[in-house]
């Protein structure tokens, strides 16, 4: 019988938490394009913010795939254009622990794609702390997801009437230089941020439903963009530290400051998903693994030495509510218990694993959350 979206992840959870050896990478990829295809037939067009999160998980798919299929590359293979470096493992371990939060935090979502929710973990991890390059960018950026969503809201609750074509070529260059500053840092910034930042992740997947509603006038996607294009920017804010050491609230709460209220609209229902053929054996839910401690102070202070060990060192601090268990790093897959174990690694880079802050995250009313330090 045909394995659903949900069995054929948790079956790519059960083998990633086992380790990605040269043996399991073809049949997670396979997982995970089966997963894949049933969201893409499942939910083909964006009217409300339940199919945004269908399409992320979609787009964020793609650069897991890419991962997985690379884990066990030489170091400095690029991923989709990017230099992740050692951290390849970290990247995958983000990414998935992500679409799990999406599909929990999303209830007309799990109508159609449920993946088993793991444990949380003990110890949140301390934000990172940017240098002055990645304050600036994190800064404007933070403006821009917001003002950009509020402008279009504005010109949608106006009947459509304004610079429409201005605005698109805005949120397009917001999108590329987005995509363009997160390639350029590469290593472990990229392994954190590439899923919230690229073209292919979550903001260039609200950016471009942005574009599409405001060119089709559909003001559900516009105002399901809008919203992402906001909880994703509270996300990446709450995760960091300016260089200086100070928080983004500020910027954050200046950003929202001038929030625009959308005109109510009444998004169509969401479609439910066709399962496809299984891509291997394997089946359901894999093992859940014990919580895990979050002291992650290495990586908050921008020390990248000795953190290429373990996926399982993540600990970024997006208020995971269910983390997936440690997944280990491209630079320990061969040496990985293939038995279907978790793999603990060894010392600090291990416990390097973020705590839940479910309260803090919905509070946002967003599901995009991060699991390092």
């Amino acid at each position: 019988m045909a394995l659903t979206a949900t069995e054929l992840f948790n079956d790519a959870t059960t083998r990633e938490i086992g380790g990605i050896g040269p043996d399991q990478v073809n049949l997670i990829a396979t997982d995970l394009i089966g997963v894949k295809d049933q969201l893409s037939a499942a939910f083909p067009q964006i009217n409300n913010l339940t199919d945004l999160h269908a399409h992320v998980i979609i787009n964020q798919l793609d650069e897991e795939i890419a991962s997985v299929e690379n884990a066990n590359s030489p170091t400095g293979t690029l991923i989709l254009g990017t230099d992740l470096g050692q951290f390849v493992g970290r990247a995958i371990n983000d990414i998935h622990r992500d679409i799990i939060d999406i599909a929990q935090g999303d209830a007309g979502l799990q109508a159609a794609f449920n993946p088993t929710a793991l444990p949380d973990l003990a110890t949140p991890a301390a934000p990172f702390h940017d240098n002055t390059d990645q304050t600036a960018f994190v800064t404007q950026w933070i403006q821009d997801s917001n003002h950009l969503g509020q402008a279009a809201v504005t010109i949608e609750n106006n009947g459509f009437q304004g610079d429409i074509a201005g605005l698109v070529q805005q949120i397009q260059a917001f999108a590329s230089s987005s995509n363009a500053f997160d390639q350029s840092q590469g290593g472990l910034w990229s392994a954190r941020f590439w899923n919230e930042l690229r073209t292919d992740g979550t903001a260039g997947t609200a950016a471009a439903a942005l574009v599409e509603g405001l060119q089709t006038h559909n003001a559900g996607e516009i105002n399901a963009a809008a919203e992402q294009l906001s909880t994703n920017a509270a996300d990446v804010a709450g995760n960091n530290l300016k260089t200086d050491g100070g928080s983004y609230a500020d910027v954050v709460a200046a950003a929202e400051a001038t929030a625009v209220t959308p005109n109510p609209t009444d998004p169509p229902p969401t479609p439910t998903p066709t399962p496809c053929p299984a891509g291997n054996g394997g089946g359901g839910a894999g093992p859940v693994a014990a919580a895990g401690s979050g002291d992650d102070d290495d990586v908050a202070g921008g020390n990248q030495s000795g953190q290429g060990a373990g996926a399982s060192g993540h600990g970024h601090g997006h208020h995971h509510h269910a983390a997936v268990a440690a997944l280990p790093a491209a630079g320990n897959v061969a040496a990985a218990n293939q038995g279907g174990a978790v793999e603990h690694g060894n010392g600090a880079a291990d416990a390097n694993v973020a705590g839940s802050d479910a309260g803090a995250h919905f509070a946002h009313g967003h599901h995009f959350e991060h699991m390092w330090g």
